[in-house]
């Protein structure tokens, strides 16, 4: 078991409160040396809203996708259901399973 380093940022930039647009989220993966860490798919990523707006529902992944660099990834996030996003603070914890490699992190995005 190998430990993953990771760095992620968000970013609401469609995503607003009232609507079902997804929520972007930056993450960087690399190993203890630092090497980009490719072919990560979303059944390599769990995204948990552990602290949302208030009447926040839970996430679910909507996309996956590789960026241009090496080990960059879109993590895409939507509420669950209908639900929609409402406005404040949302904190999500992010964890990354590969065999047994494990990272994880949290980043916060301001829901405006």
């Amino acid at each position: 078991m190998a430990r993953l380093i990771v760095i992620a940022s968000s970013e609401d930039t469609v995503a607003a409160p009232g609507n079902r647009l997804s929520n972007y989220i930056a993450v960087s993966v690399t190993d203890l040396n630092g090497e980009p860490v490719t072919g990560l798919t979303s059944e390599n990523f769990k995204v948990d809203p552990m602290i949302v707006a208030p009447g926040g529902a839970q996430v679910e992944i909507s996309t996956v996708f590789a960026g241009r660099l090496p080990g960059f990834y879109y993590v895409n996030v939507v509420p669950i259901h209908m639900e929609t996003w409402k406005g404040g603070i949302h904190v999500f914890a992010i964890a990354i399973l590969r065999g047994a490699d494990k990272g994880q992190t949290i980043v916060s995005v301001h829901m405006d």
